[in-house]
């Protein structure tokens, strides 16, 4: 439903003749697939409720943030998407390499796991400013806001959102007994990957 929302003020920008806003919409669009293709490409059974949230943050940024103004109606909006994406990166991330762990394609500390999952994440919200200053510099959108305060912002709201989902992750690894473990990456990997370590 979030992408058929997304996809109906992509077309009603086209609609209205919005072309920057119908293209952004396009893109945005298109990242809502991201979950399944890496699933796709990585032969790795992600949650679904990795989708819905991924989609969540995608219609907030832009149906509601871009097309219904709420970044510039509520002060906080900015920073809750990136704060949220970060930490959801960081998730997904540390979940990529968990696999490769579990597997035992891979043998390394907890510490490492936990720097890789945060360096990924940041890595991602990176490329994300680096898009929104492309498409303001370019296509003459204001993704960016107040420039370079709005992008510094975004990257250390992004980086904490990671840090958080990596620290989350290091404990898991170390120890598999916080509440994160059992309701969130525990009954995932017993039901999508059961080959699990036992050391």
């Amino acid at each position: 439903m979030l992408q058929i929302g997304i996809f109906v003020v992509t077309i009603s920008a086209l609609f209205r003749q919005q072309w920057l806003g119908a293209f952004a919409g396009a893109i945005i669009l298109l990242l809502t697939f991201a979950p399944a293709m890496i699933e796709r490409r990585l032969k790795l059974a992600l949650p679904v409720e990795f989708t819905l949230v991924t989609c969540v943050i995608l219609y907030a940024s832009f149906a509601l943030g871009e097309a219904r103004d709420f970044y510039e109606k509520i002060w906080w909006w900015d920073l809750a998407i990136h704060g949220l994406s970060g930490l959801m990166m960081g998730i997904i991330g540390f979940l990529i390499i968990y696999v490769f762990y579990m597997t035992h394609r891979i043998n390394i500390a907890a510490g490492w796991i936990a720097t890789i999952t945060f360096a990924m994440a940041v890595c991602i919200g990176t490329i994300w400013e680096v898009f929104e200053f492309l498409m303001d510099h370019y296509l003459g959108l204001n993704m960016q806001k107040s420039g370079l305060v709005d992008t510094m912002t975004d990257l250390m709201i992004n980086a904490t959102g990671a840090a958080i989902a990596a620290l989350l992750g290091y404990f898991y690894v170390r120890d598999r007994d916080s509440l994160f473990a059992r309701r969130v990456i525990g009954a995932w990997a017993n039901r999508k990957h059961p080959k699990i370590r036992k050391d």
